[in-house]
């Protein structure tokens, strides 16, 4: 058995977790009026810090909260827009400009490369499909479990 007693945090432990402790220190406790004494008043603390009402707000926190929030902007995608239609108009310069070469490129190939490229390409967008769900999955299962959304 030890002599010195035990400090608050080793008190606090003993009364929060009891397998924590040392086998010495809880011989210790039950010995020693002292420790002891001190082991009933957290117990008492730590009951009464349980069975305290919750707090609780004497106005609207939700509305005082909203009031204050700017209101959402509904910016028109200008860039995006831009961007798509110069890349349509490229691709359609391009077309113009060199479909007979395109078109005697497709009759030159044989049917088997056409067929093993058009495979290839729609291999490569279905994962890109597969892993954007899976991406949307996610951050819908993080909205959805963040307590702090439910206001």
């Amino acid at each position: 058995m030890i002599t010195a007693h035990l400090t608050e945090t080793e008190i606090q432990l003993y009364v929060a977790e009891p397998q924590a402790i040392s086998r010495q220190l809880a011989a210790h406790v039950e010995g020693c009026a002292l420790c002891r004494a001190k082991v009933d008043n957290y117990v008492s603390l730590f009951k009464q810090i349980q069975e305290a009402p919750k707090p609780t707000f004497d106005f609207d926190l939700k509305a005082l909260v909203l009031e204050q929030l700017p209101a959402p902007k509904m910016a028109f995608p200008w860039a995006a827009i831009l961007i798509t239609a110069l890349a349509t108009a490229l691709i359609a310069v391009s077309a113009v400009f060199f479909w007979s070469g395109i078109v005697v490129l497709i009759k030159e190939v044989s049917g088997v490369l056409l067929a093993v490229a058009a495979t290839g390409a729609v291999v490569i967008v279905g994962f890109q499909v597969i892993e954007l769900l899976k991406e949307h999955q996610k951050r819908m299962d993080t909205l959805l479990t963040q307590k702090t959304l439910q206001l």
